[in-house]
């Protein structure tokens, strides 16, 4: 089973393309943040995170709400990794599952799209990376426009997931300035180049 994986900081579009890449064959989309949410539903790990960041991040119905959590969370980088030692490696083991299960299952493909594909070690699992580059200013543009976040919100979150690793020629750029048309043509020519196991180059 050939496992591809998407990452690119917030706002670049990495889990628009993931979707596109999915819908064009390559296999069913994994959210790795998806996941994380999930995972603040589990006992020990609201546990864990009580006793790391106290009792009020915990709503009225006894639930995790993920405002208050990041607003301690991302407080500064000790509060981040705080937050990344709970969370990541429980992420990360279910990550595993799910690929297991795809490849016991037959599948032939698979899409783990990751914000922090790289930090997390979770391009070790995979085949074929590929990584979203988009402007500052558009990515901006759309985290106001589309996700609603403040300006200053968005400035925050900006630059506070991977950027692409330098020096590494295994990793598949695809930019992402233009419509979502655009971006969908790209993803078909670039989910065929895959299953056609040609080399990757630059989608720019």
């Amino acid at each position: 089973m050939m496992v591809t994986g998407v990452s690119g900081q917030t706002g670049a579009g990495k889990s628009t393309l993931a979707d596109f890449l999915s819908k064009y064959g390559l296999g069913r989309n994994l959210e790795v943040d998806a996941i994380g949410h999930e995972l603040l539903k589990k006992a020990e790990i609201i546990d864990k995170l009580v006793k790391a960041f106290g009792s009020d991040i915990i709503d009225e119905r006894g639930a995790v709400c993920r405002k208050s959590l990041g607003r301690k969370a991302f407080e500064n980088d000790q509060t981040i990794a705080r937050l990344n030692s709970i969370m990541h490696p429980a992420m990360i083991e279910t990550v595993k599952s799910e690929i297991e299960k795809e490849a016991k299952a037959g599948k032939r493909f698979f899409i783990v799209n990751a914000a922090l594909l790289f930090s997390m070690g979770l391009d070790d699992l995979c085949d074929k990376l590929i990584y979203v580059v988009t402007s500052p200013e558009i990515r901006l543009k759309r985290l106001v426009d589309y996700r609603k976040w403040s300006e200053e919100t968005a400035k925050e979150r900006l630059f506070a997931q991977d950027s692409m690793p330098e020096g590494r020629s295994d990793i598949i750029m695809v930019r992402n300035d233009s419509t979502e048309e655009e971006l969908a043509r790209t993803a078909e020519l670039l989910a065929q180049t895959l299953k056609n196991s040609s080399t990757g180059a630059n989608f720019e």
